[in-house]
């Protein structure tokens, strides 16, 4: 049997990152010294001459901690995060060590030599420094990562071909190629089926035996595993270990918020409810005008949805829709090119600002800013009925934006937000929501406005003659 090699070039590359983003970091305090002074004044950088050792170490472990020089699949977005996330400890570590330094370095520190202003121009210079350095090496990466080979593992043919349809088109950007399908059962032998493949995509419908011989083949054999997961999955994210005398158990609390965490997000929804309000009145009092001049009806749109406890409410939101839209068709989600939207209405969707009334619905505590999207009780009943655990949304209030509208389209199956939502509840923080608010700006400006699900049911759809045309 071969020996495997202790150190390969991507070990090598990960150990010059390191050392690499350990110089960048103390190259962004030199530069913050002479953009704070115009030159190096001794008697200030001094102190930090003391401190590059322990800043250095720091940045190293905390390099490790965050995970930087893991770049397999990594994605852009991802490694902006954590660049920002370093640069924001590092500075906090440095404030540290220049003001709470152990006594027997007095005689070698000035306390009050590191100059604040030096402080604070270097964390946004570490976080530049960074960004450009990790995109970098996410570049590098990329070229000494070999394409992986991928297959699909299913129990339903169809549900295979589902999936493939879904990740033909971001296959390439992971640098993964799509090399095989395999629709098994109970009987196959898995490990001569998936030997030529180094990463396997394991589908919902497989029983808790097959996934299990699947992940366990994967770690014998070093094979990347994907796993769409399930309810129990989502519920098993992050939990908490239990030991029970000698017993390991993991502890499925409750999918909810507790008590302290509802009261955190609801004063974050009403902050950022009135700013928003606030910031963005002068642009609704534009769109209502356009609304009243351009199409007969009310400027507001109500309509029945559903929130926390499968509580139901009036949402509010600009209307962007003719009066008669559903007259021939009943209810029907929205998508891309429907008729039944108006011209100013098009304008409102792509920019978002139709939703913008929402933030009335946040005041009057039907719903929050981030939380899963609502839904109207036509739609919520059949998906009960077709999605196991669907229930388990309404554990939270509806919201403006949430996990599954960043992360999905228009396109996304009611399953697959499902998923994404289940998520985000079990996965709640503050932080978490301000990430999905910041996303969800970001995405304002590349919108997603096309629906496979109203194109399916377009063919219900008879346009009915304005009455214009009428007479």
């Amino acid at each position: 049997m071969a020996k495997k090699k202790k150190f390969s070039i991507t070990h090598l590359f990960k150990g010059a990152y390191l050392i690499s983003l350990v110089f960048l970091v103390n190259i962004a305090y030199t530069l913050s010294f002479l953009l704070t002074h115009g030159e190096i004044r001794w008697r200030n950088f001094q102190t930090y001459v003391v401190l590059i050792p322990f800043i250095s170490i720091a940045a190293f472990l905390l390099a490790d901690f965050l995970q930087l020089p893991r770049f397999f699949r990594k994605k852009n977005l991802e490694a902006i995060s954590q660049s920002l996330q370093f640069s924001i400890i590092q500075t906090l570590i440095t404030i540290s060590l220049a003001y709470g330094l152990l006594p027997e370095f007095d005689h070698l520190i000035s306390r009050n030599a590191f100059p604040r202003s030096v402080l604070l121009l270097s964390c946004p210079v570490i976080f530049i420094l960074m960004s450009v350095w990790t995109r970098v090496g996410l570049s590098i990466s990329k070229r000494l990562y070999a394409q992986g080979q991928l297959m699909i593992v299913g129990s339903r043919e169809d549900e295979v071909k589902e999936i493939e349809s879904k990740i033909g088109d971001t296959l390439e950007h992971l640098g993964l190629s799509l090399s095989g399908k395999l629709v098994c059962d109970e009987e196959t032998k898995l490990e001569k089926v998936l030997k030529p493949y180094s990463e396997i995509l394991i589908c919902p419908s497989l029983s808790d035996k097959q996934k299990s011989d699947i992940i366990h083949y994967c770690a014998q054999k070093n094979t990347v595993a994907y796993l769409v997961p399930q309810f129990y999955e989502i519920a098993l994210y992050q939990s908490k270990i239990i030991n029970v005398n000698d017993l390991m158990v993991f502890m499925i609390d409750r999918m909810k918020l507790t008590f302290e965490q509802r009261i955190v997000k609801r004063l974050f929804d009403i902050l950022l409810s009135i700013v928003a309000l606030i910031t963005v009145s002068p642009f609704l009092l534009i769109s209502a005008f356009l609304i009243k001049v351009t199409s007969p009806g009310p400027i507001f749109f109500r309509q029945k949805r559903v929130t926390l406890d499968n509580h139901t409410f009036n949402i509010y939101k600009l209307r962007t829709m003719r009066l008669d839209a559903e007259v021939s068709t009943g209810p029907v989600i929205s998508g891309k090119d429907d008729p039944r939207v108006t011209t100013i209405g098009r304008f409102l969707r792509r920019s978002k600002l139709d939703e913008v009334p929402q933030f009335l619905n946040v005041l009057l505590g039907d719903m929050s800013v981030v939380g899963p999207r609502s839904e109207r009780p036509e739609f919520i009943e059949q998906f009960e009925k077709d999605i196991p655990a669907y229930h388990q949304r309404f554990s939270v209030k509806a919201g403006i934006t949430g996990l599954a509208q960043i992360a999905g389209s228009y396109d996304t199956t009611p399953e697959d937000k499902l998923r994404y939502d289940l998520l985000y509840i079990k996965n709640y923080s503050l932080l978490q929501d301000m990430k999905i608010v910041a996303q969800t700006v970001r995405a304002i400006f590349t919108p997603k406005l096309y629906n496979k699900t109203f194109l399916e049911n377009k063919k219900n759809y008879v346009e009915i003659p304005s009455e214009k045309k009428k007479k």
